[in-house]
């Protein structure tokens, strides 16, 4: 009986200690941000941009899950553009440059899931921060 009980105990430690030190996947949303320095990562940042995205737009429950995706995708392309500026040489002009693209790209994305009356909330104010860019 005691063998049964020690060799069940040391099969659980095993499996704990396996599955322990199994790394977590890794996740995109996790990935430090590279423009800031105060260990913001993406998902915190997609977090808050929804949030904002949410009250300024009033989005809704069914809007949400695809919005989340759109930013998501935005901030990733805008991190790994911050890093190719960073390893080329970064100025004040190309980082606008890459912004404006990037937010660009956002509007349009957001489009097929908005209303046109948030699609124009967004777009006025997409075009009051960046009155170049063409939308």
């Amino acid at each position: 009986m005691k063998i049964i009980i020690l060799a069940t105990g040391l099969l659980f430690s095993f499996f704990s200690l396996t599955f322990a030190q199994t790394p977590a996947p890794a996740s995109v949303e996790n990935e430090k941000f590279v423009f800031l320095n105060n260990g913001v990562t993406i998902g915190m940042i997609v977090k808050s941009v929804l949030k904002a995205d949410k009250q300024r737009l009033k989005l809704t429950d069914a809007q949400l899950p695809k919005a989340k995706e759109v930013i998501t995708n935005a901030t990733v392309k805008y991190n790994d553009g911050v890093k190719k500026l960073k390893a080329s040489g970064m100025s004040q002009q190309k980082l606008r440059v890459l912004a404006i693209a990037i937010e660009t790209e956002k509007v349009h994305n957001y489009k097929p899931i908005l209303t046109p009356e948030q699609y124009a909330i967004l777009v006025a104010n997409h075009k009051k921060m960046y009155p170049e860019s063409k939308v």
